[in-house]
């Protein structure tokens, strides 16, 4: 393999295409509204890759920013940067190329998704250098972050998002925060450190981060029942009540993942363990088809 083979490899790596699943999100508000037109596709599917190339450009952004503690780390240490695969001029022209291509993406789009992609993009930054410090305030912050993506899924297609949904993400995405940060103490633990390197938690937060996860959770999936209960729902599901099933899926699916991190079995991200988890597939297609049946029942 050549030197630019080489290279390229390496910043294919450090833009890391796995995490833009997690900005399939956008489409949660087309899903939802059941808007399931070809123009509405499209829309989302700009959304979706303006989201992925913004948050590619941070997460080098925030490799530059995390090189030291990330040579302290037993798998981190080995991302490009940090492991001096690639130079902070790479990273810098690789920044600018994805930023551009969003900016021209951007052009024909709502100009409240512009502004909802400046406050995600520079939230994203201002949690990079400060925020992520800051224990428990972080966990808000990511939560908001994702939330932002079900919000810009909504404006890119003029679809109004509800309050239901933003209420179940904001508490959804702290419990799956507070997991990741979970699974990071636990892993120090492991190496019998004391602090993350980075972050504001230690060893002592584990009992705390356990109650925040179950806690978050547990009102995310009440956020379900009262939306099932709603006066709402009846506008768009033929039968509702189908979708009760739904509720005990998501708590089940919840518990367990905070489960098998206290049993060390997930070694980073929550999510990125769910892409691969066939348990997780199974709750998903469950949820899709209740859905599916309560509409057209």
């Amino acid at each position: 393999m050549s030197k630019k083979e080489d290279i390229f490899i390496n910043l294919l790596k450090i833009v890391r295409p796995y995490q833009w699943v997690k900005n399939t999100l956008v489409f949660l508000p087309m899903i939802m509204a059941h808007n399931l037109e070809l123009k509405t596709f499209l829309n989302s599917s700009i959304c979706f890759i303006i989201f992925s190339l913004v948050a590619s450009s941070i997460y080098i952004i925030n490799d530059i920013a995390d090189k030291d503690s990330d040579l302290s780390h037993p798998f981190k240490k080995n991302r490009p940067y940090a492991a001096g695969l690639v130079k902070i001029n790479h990273c810098t022209y690789l920044i600018l190329l994805l930023l551009l291509i969003s900016g021209f993406l951007l052009f024909n789009t709502n100009p409240n998704f512009i502004i909802l992609i400046l406050i995600y993009f520079t939230v994203s930054n201002i949690y990079t250098f400060f925020i992520k410090k800051l224990i428990f305030i972080d966990l808000l912050v990511l939560s908001s972050l994702y939330t932002l993506r079900i919000i810009g899924g909504g404006l890119v297609s003029d679809i109004n998002v509800s309050f239901w949904l933003i209420s179940f993400s904001i508490f959804f995405f702290i419990s799956l925060a507070a997991i990741k940060r979970l699974i990071e103490v636990i892993n120090i633990k492991k190496l019998n450190g004391k602090k993350i390197l980075g972050r504001g938690y230690s060893i002592g937060n584990k009992k705390i981060l356990n109650i925040i996860a179950v806690t978050s959770g547990i009102i995310s999936v009440l956020v379900l029942i009262l939306y099932v209960n709603s006066s709402q729902i009846i506008q768009i599901y033929s039968s509702p009540n189908i979708l009760w099933f739904m509720n005990f899926i998501m708590l089940f699916w919840i518990l367990r993942i905070i489960v098998i991190s206290n049993k060390k079995i997930i070694k980073d991200d929550p999510i990125m363990f769910a892409i691969k988890d066939l348990t997780s597939y199974v709750c998903l297609l469950s949820i899709l088809c209740i859905i599916l049946i309560a509409t057209i029942n």
